[in-house]
């Protein structure tokens, strides 16, 4: 139960850091304009606001289920999407693990990783990538061009790991960057 509580209050932790990248992309991309897509007469229409940085690309499509579960090590069957926030989440059943990606604007990335401490570089992914490693898994921040994404993978498996599935992210974020 205990270590149920340690992966939920990790979800939690990694929710509010992603909520805090996606305020910050979202105030400095200007996001107070009305959305893109929207037809004559208000009628919805194929909107091309996929995320924060209006790209068409979702963010659940850029992390796909059978991906998410090969680096977690377990079944991901629950997925939240949330297109304006450019966030997507799969998660266990039980919420005992899961893997969680945040699409945005790089600087307001690399604000949100550097705001509380110090990253360490991670070399073989994207442009630039930045981890920041703690006892219940690890944030890896990864930029392509002037994009980037925050991509968190945390369970029973990922936690027991020496380098807090840090290898594992940099894998599932090597096939990010190839569809960013």
């Amino acid at each position: 139960m205990r270590k149920l509580i340690t992966s939920y209050s990790h979800l939690k932790a990694v929710l509010w850091t992603a909520v805090l990248v996606t305020a910050v992309t979202l105030g400095a991309c200007g996001v107070d304009k009305p959305a893109q897509g929207v037809t004559e007469a208000g009628k919805s229409g194929p909107a091309k606001a996929g995320s924060p940085a209006g790209s068409p690309i979702k963010a659940c499509e850029l992390m796909p289920q059978p991906e998410a579960e090969v680096a977690v090590g377990q079944a991901l069957p629950k997925t939240a999407e949330d297109g304006t926030l450019g966030m997507c989440t799969r998660s266990a059943e039980d919420f005992s693990a899961g893997a969680a990606l945040t699409v945005g604007e790089w600087e307001a990335m690399k604000t949100a990783a550097t705001s509380r401490s110090v990253p360490a570089s991670v070399s073989g992914v994207g442009d630039e990538a930045l981890n920041l490693n703690g006892s219940n898994g690890s944030l890896l921040y990864v930029r392509k061009g002037s994009k980037g994404f925050l991509l968190v993978l945390n369970g029973p498996k990922i936690d027991r790991l020496p380098d807090h599935g840090l290898a594992q992210e940099k894998v599932l974020a090597s096939k990010i960057v190839s569809r960013l």
